[in-house]
């Protein structure tokens, strides 16, 4: 029988559409990605989550093999099959690519006390 996940533990917002995400890891061929799932399961979802013991959330895709969620996991949607904030990618967020901040200027320190500095004579 498959679990439902808790509604607000480990739930954040999407930067780009403001929806309620959960960030998963995932197991198998997704092993070590970070994986953003829509907060609540969907049955259309093409990936099985579950909750660890201490609190992680792990993640599997649905494949030819294991086609449905087993014991303690339930049907998840990958965000970005569905982020309606995004510019038309298809791409995951992550792969996008991002641009550095503007370096600042470095500044000017006050000498340490007791120590010469500019105009001390």
């Amino acid at each position: 029988m498959p679990t439902i996940p808790h509604p607000t533990q480990g739930v954040t917002n999407c930067t780009r559409c403001g929806a309620h995400i959960r960030w998963a890891t995932g197991t198998g061929s997704l092993k070590g990605r970070r994986i953003p799932l829509n907060a609540l399961p969907s049955p259309a979802g093409g990936y099985a989550a579950h909750t660890t013991g201490l609190g992680g959330l792990v993640v599997r895709e649905l494949d030819a093999e294991r086609p449905n969620p087993e014991l303690l996991e339930w049907k998840a949607l990958a965000h970005w099959d569905s982020c309606t904030g995004g510019n038309g990618q298809s791409t995951p967020p992550s792969a996008a690519p991002r641009s550095r901040p503007a370096r600042r200027r470095p500044t000017v320190q006050p000498p340490l006390f007791g120590q010469p500095g500019r105009g001390a004579r």
